[in-house]
Parts: C-alpha cells; structure tokens; sequence
C-alpha cells in the first residue's frame, strides 16, 4: 500500500473499531500509535481466516509487537480481538478491490 492508503487504512481501522465499541487504545488508555493500528490492519489482511487474524493480534500484542489495552493497562482478551477483525475486515476488503482494478 502507498502511504496514502496506509493513512486511509489507519483513519478508517481507527473509525470502524470505535464504532464496534473495541477502540484500539494504548495501555494508557490513549490511541494506539499509527504503527500498531496499521500492524493490525495488516494482520487482519494476512490472515483469511478471522481466528486465525485474532490469534495473530494476540500474539502480537503478547510479543510486544504491538501495544494494545481495552483499559487502564488490561490487555485485550480473545473477544475483543474477534471483534477487532470483524471490524477491521471491510478495511482490508476495500483495499482489495482497490488493487483488483
């Protein structure tokens, strides 16, 4: 993706995962960095399988790949990754009609 689309994809991850009630924040509680949403958007894109994409967020955000709370400092549990992919899904569905023309 160029850089315009990488911005499109956070702005709108950022948007969609709000609205889904799972608002991808920091462990402070603030937004999660750029990186980190567009990591998300991007093992969303990865991973056809939904499971598959929540445990790849998981492991992520266990590895310290990305930085990612549903609280003042409480990790994501499996649910909210579930519902960050499903959220996170038309992002990547976009971006690949976008490419197939």
């Amino acid at each position: 993706m160029s850089a315009l689309e990488d911005r499109h994809a956070i702005a709108t991850a950022r948007e969609l995962t709000y609205a889904a009630g799972v608002p991808l924040r920091d462990r402070y509680g603030f937004a999660a960095p750029d990186e980190d949403v567009l990591a998300v958007v991007r093992l969303v894109t990865e991973h056809t399988d939904d499971e598959a994409a929540a445990n790849a967020i998981g492991a992520a955000n266990m590895l310290g790949e990305v930085e990612l709370a549903s609280g003042s400092d409480t990790p994501i549990d499996e649910e909210y990754e579930r519902r960050i992919v499903v959220a996170v899904r038309p992002v990547v569905a976009a971006a690949e009609r976008r490419a197939s023309r």
